[in-house]
C-alpha cells in the first residue's frame, strides 16, 4: 500500500467503527421508560391436587390455556380476567372422588416479579390453591358377593367354594 492511501483507509475505518457503534447502541438499548398497564395483566391460577390430570371448567366452558405441572398433579391455569369473580369446577377423572368447586375473586391473585434470563423481569399475577377431593359414597365398581343357598344349584359358588384343596395321596402300610 502507498503512502499516500493511508489517511484515507484510517478516515474510511473510522467512519464505519462511529457507524457500528451509534447502530449498536440504538439496538441494544430499548427505551427504559416502557411501562405496562398492570390492571391488564391477565392473571393465572395454580391448583395444587393429590389426583393427577383432573378435567375442569372455568365458568362453565372449557379453558383450552392451560398445563399441567409437577407430574400432573398441579393445573396451571393463564389468561384469567382478574376483574370478576370466576367459578372452577374440577371434576376427578377415577370416578371415586366427588368433584370440587372453587371461586376465584381478585383479591386472590398476588402481584409476583418473575426473572427470565438474566436481568429480564417480567410482572404476573398468580392465585395458589390447594385442592383436597372428598370420596363420594359409591365406588366406582361395588363389589358383588352371593352366598350359595342350602339346595340352590343355579347360584354361583363363593371365593371358597373356587379354591380347591391340595389333595394328598396317602400311602396305607
Amino acid at each position: 500500500m502507498k503512502i499516500r492511501a493511508y489517511p484515507l483507509w484510517i478516515a474510511l475505518m473510522l467512519a464505519i467503527g462511529a457507524a457500528a457503534l451509534v447502530g449498536v447502541k440504538a439496538y441494544a438499548a430499548p427505551e427504559a421508560t416502557s411501562e405496562v398497564d398492570e390492571d391488564e395483566i391477565p392473571g393465572e391460577a395454580y391448583i395444587r391436587m393429590k389426583l393427577e390430570f383432573v378435567k375442569f371448567t372455568l365458568d362453565g366452558k372449557e379453558w383450552e390455556n392451560h398445563e399441567y405441572v409437577d407430574g400432573a398433579k398441579t393445573l396451571v391455569i393463564r389468561g384469567i380476567g382478574r376483574d370478576e369473580e370466576h367459578t372452577v369446577v374440577l371434576s376427578p377423572r377415577d370416578g371415586i372422588a366427588e368433584p370440587s368447586t372453587l371461586t376465584l375473586t381478585k383479591a386472590d391473585f398476588k402481584r409476583t416479579i418473575l426473572k427470565a434470563k438474566g436481568k429480564t423481569r417480567f410482572v404476573a399475577y398468580r392465585a395458589n390453591y390447594a385442592v383436597d377431593f372428598g370420596k363420594s359414597g359409591q365406588p366406582a365398581q361395588p363389589e358383588k358377593n352371593v352366598d350359595k343357598a342350602k339346595g340352590d344349584e343355579t347360584a354361583p359358588a363363593s371365593d371358597e367354594d373356587k379354591q380347591s384343596k391340595p389333595k394328598v395321596k396317602r400311602k396305607d402300610k
